[in-house]
């Protein structure tokens, strides 16, 4: 299992941001019935925008808010089969590594099994798993929904893939948290 803060960056989505407040303030002290000084502007709006970007940037909730469903969803895939490589799931004797990865901003559970896996058990019984109660079943909102996740995951390798004498654990199955 690997859990990470966030999937992405969005770095592109906090400058997005800090650009439009700065165009939103220049725009309001152009059009605006009041008048101001346009000495320190060249200064204020680079330090409105800047400061956007550095807010945006580190709240889930903004960032949440204002990158589509569609782009989380990527990210996530995009780092879980990053991961999958990374930590050699792939490298077990008989293809059955499974890697189950969290994503906090994204609120987002995903399942990359190895070829072995694939082989027994179909892809849609991955998707049928339910990490959360709400609309999105991929989304566990707290550590019980997700721990019950969890014992889907571990009912479904139980029955496509039995637990062996001559099956040691090749890989570790501690839980590794990303920065």
């Amino acid at each position: 299992m690997v859990a990470s803060p966030r999937s992405g960056s969005y770095r592109d989505v906090a400058l997005l941001a800090g650009a439009g407040a700065a165009w939103a303030c220049l725009v309001f002290v152009l059009f605006s019935p009041w008048s101001f000084s346009g000495t320190w502007l060249p200064l204020e709006l680079p330090l409105i925008g800047a400061a956007t970007v550095w807010m945006v940037h580190r709240s889930p909730r903004l960032l949440r808010l204002l990158s589509s469903l569609e782009r989380r969803h990527r990210q996530v895939s995009l780092a879980a089969a990053e991961a999958f490589h990374t930590e050699a799931v792939h490298g077990t004797r008989g293809r059955t590594g499974v890697l189950v990865y969290l994503s906090g901003l994204e609120d987002r559970v995903v399942i990359v099994p190895d070829a072995g896996i694939e082989a027994v058990v179909p892809g849609a019984t991955w998707n049928d798993l339910r990490w959360g109660d709400g609309s999105d079943p991929a989304a566990p909102h707290d550590l019980e929904h997700f721990l019950s996740g969890l014992d889907q995951v571990g009912a479904v390798l139980a029955a496509a893939v039995p637990a062996t004498d001559d099956n040691p654990d090749e890989i570790s199955n501690a839980p590794r948290l990303r920065t």
